[in-house]
């Protein structure tokens, strides 16, 4: 879901040369989604738009992946996968052990691509159970044998992020959730993709887009409002861990929280105006918690990018989901030239000012 503050927050467009020996914190989970965008109209009889392979599963994420970050290093950028760990309390819709529904579902999918039931096998690889656990698993594999590095938060993937801009090991974020400012993130890169055009949803229609950037400061300023008030202007909207009051959009919650300067004041002066009954005491400050002191993994230890396991790569992609070889090989094989374009770019400009010297000095 993601709050919504497109409406007040001030974008500016990005000169993608800028971006040139820099390192971003990538939302994984926010940027493999997107990938759904590569998805056409099924050939099967499906009732499905996304792309899959001859077992049924998704492959999105796998080209997605490749293609991305083949882009980061083309324009001289090392990217930080993010993945999110154990969901909030507030943010998990069923309580059930998700683990164990994985690998239940991994035990059926298998069962039924055996016995050559490929209508069952699709109804299982598409489920919920399977789907997305199966997605963030196979793109932590991808990004391995790409030799790519990725960090697992203990909580939110955006919270992390964000932790990473503020200490310096990168210069900035990228997703396209406004969270990542609830979660205190300095700098914030949005539509940044190679093709610079984003498929309309439930349409066949792109729109172009542009690359945007957001400081954080900046906007604070121009809101005149402080982070506290930030983070109770997103929760009044509406977050991924409390759904927000109704009637409230974006404007209205900046004029309430400018005007009563919290959320309690907001609730005391605005309670025969608005149904504030399930935004609690208790869950304020539980939301606030979540966002203002996140759970973070602090020690990061050594980061290093090295070149692609070509031989890994095509062993996930080619062999277990059956994608052209031809293909494969030959995005990757411009992978591995980009990359190492992009570390010597980096060698060579490891003492410029714009640099991350903490991360670099971890790699070279």
């Amino acid at each position: 879901m993601g709050v919504k503050l497109q409406k007040i927050i001030l974008r500016k467009k990005l000169d993608l040369s800028k971006l040139a020996g820099k390192v971003l914190a990538i939302d994984a989970p926010n940027i493999i989604f997107s990938f759904f965008n590569f998805s056409y109209k099924n050939r099967a009889g499906f009732n499905s738009e996304l792309m899959t392979d001859r077992t049924q599963r998704m492959i999105s994420h796998l080209y997605g992946l490749l293609y991305r970050i083949n882009f980061y290093y083309s324009k001289k950028i090392f990217p930080i996968f993010c993945f999110d760990g154990r969901d909030s309390e507030l943010k998990r819709i069923i309580s059930k052990d998700q683990l164990n529904d994985f690998r239940f579902t991994q035990k059926r999918y298998s069962e039924a691509i055996k016995k050559g039931n490929t209508y069952l096998a699709r109804l299982i690889a598409l489920s919920k159970e399977f789907m997305w656990p199966n997605l963030i698993l196979e793109s932590k594999q991808l990004l391995n044998a790409l030799g790519v590095p990725y960090i697992e938060s203990p909580a939110s993937a955006e919270s992390q992020c964000a932790y990473l801009v503020k200490n310096k090991i990168a210069n900035y974020s990228n997703s396209q959730d406004f969270d990542s400012l609830l979660f205190g993130c300095p700098l914030l890169i949005q539509n940044l993709s190679k093709s610079l055009r984003r498929k309309v949803q439930g349409k066949w229609t792109y729109k172009k887009i542009e690359p945007l950037t957001i400081d954080l400061k900046e906007n604070l300023a121009i809101l005149q409002i402080d982070q506290f008030q930030l983070v109770d202007l997103g929760i009044l909207t509406g977050t991924d861990y409390f759904s927000g009051i109704k009637g409230i959009g974006s404007k209205k919650a900046l004029t309430l929280v400018k005007k009563f300067r919290n959320l309690e004041n907001i609730i005391e002066s605005e309670k025969h105006n608005y149904d504030f009954s399930e935004l609690t005491p208790e869950l304020i400050r539980k939301v606030r918690k979540i966002f203002l002191f996140p759970e973070v993994l602090e020690f990061i230890g050594d980061i290093f990018w090295n070149p692609p396991d070509k031989g890994a790569a095509i062993t996930l992609a080619c062999r277990d989901h059956h994608l052209s070889e031809e293909r494969f090989k030959n995005n990757l094989n411009k992978l591995n030239d980009n990359y190492y374009k992009c570390k010597t770019f980096f060698k060579n400009n490891r003492n410029a000012k714009s640099a991350v010297q903490k991360t670099l000095d971890f790699n070279f």
